[in-house]
């Protein structure tokens, strides 16, 4: 009986830490943004463009890639966890997620080929 009520206990406080410690939209927003930043910022130093063309255009994608990703990205809050997707034309694609206040995002390969097949604005000049 000492045996159940301290494993009770222990699942109780682990219930707890993960209830407290799950992180909100503005971490999930801000580990997506840092990752998609890194590959565009890689993209326009691979291109071959220097100078300030090459940073205009990088803070050009950048703030375009910030402002679709904060009208975009939707947090699915489970109570312990919590799931970062982006919806692009009816079709979910799972970005991060969040768990005891860390977020895990996707890598720079799929974050490559997201800005590459999903997120494509020509009006915002991301190919």
């Amino acid at each position: 009986m000492k045996k159940l009520l301290i494993f009770l206990i222990l699942i109780a406080i682990l219930g707890g830490a993960l209830v407290a410690t799950c992180p909100d939209r503005e971490k999930h927003l801000e580990a997506v943004s840092g990752v998609m930043s890194g590959v565009i910022n890689k993209e326009m130093d691979d291109s071959g463009i220097d100078g300030k063309i090459a940073s205009i255009g990088t803070m050009v994608a950048v703030s375009a890639v910030d402002k679709y990703l904060k009208s975009n990205l939707i947090i699915r809050d489970h109570t312990i966890y919590s799931i970062g997707v982006i919806s692009y034309e009816d079709e979910f694609r799972m970005v991060s997620v969040g768990v005891l206040n860390h977020v895990f995002t996707i890598s720079e390969d799929d974050a490559r080929q997201l800005l590459k097949d999903k997120l494509t604005l020509p009006k915002l000049g991301i190919n």
